[in-house]
């Protein structure tokens, strides 16, 4: 990974809230994990209701070394936002062995804190 913009936390599987219910944010496994964080946008027209859209897309590199599933959820430290892993890529890489980058594609997630689910 070249440049990371801020540092992502990673949570894994459910975890349970002082009433006994389940939040499938998960349980803090790890933090402070550098990370290069894009959103990028582009107009598309709906044909269904003659109107254009605004559709956003978001994307991490990570590091070839973090231990990341489509099933956890990341918080990015910098903005407090959360996001749910829709695919995992491994990035091109050369003939040098080094362990490639993986890029996320991100789904955002509102009106989430560890337990609130």
């Amino acid at each position: 990974m070249q440049m990371a913009n801020t540092r992502l936390t990673i949570m894994r599987g459910t975890q349970a809230n002082a009433y006994g219910d389940l939040s499938d944010v998960g349980t803090v496994l790890y933090e402070r994990v550098p990370a290069g964080v894009v959103e990028s946008s582009k107009q598309v027209f709906d044909p269904a209701t003659q109107t254009p859209r605004t559709v956003r897309t978001s994307t991490a590199v990570v590091a070839g070394w973090v231990d990341v599933l489509t099933s956890d959820t990341i918080m990015d430290e910098s903005t407090g936002n959360y996001y749910m892993i829709n695919d995992i890529q491994l990035q091109p890489t050369g003939p040098t062995g080094i362990t490639p980058d993986k890029l996320l594609t991100l789904r955002w997630r509102s009106g989430v804190t560890p337990g609130s689910d």
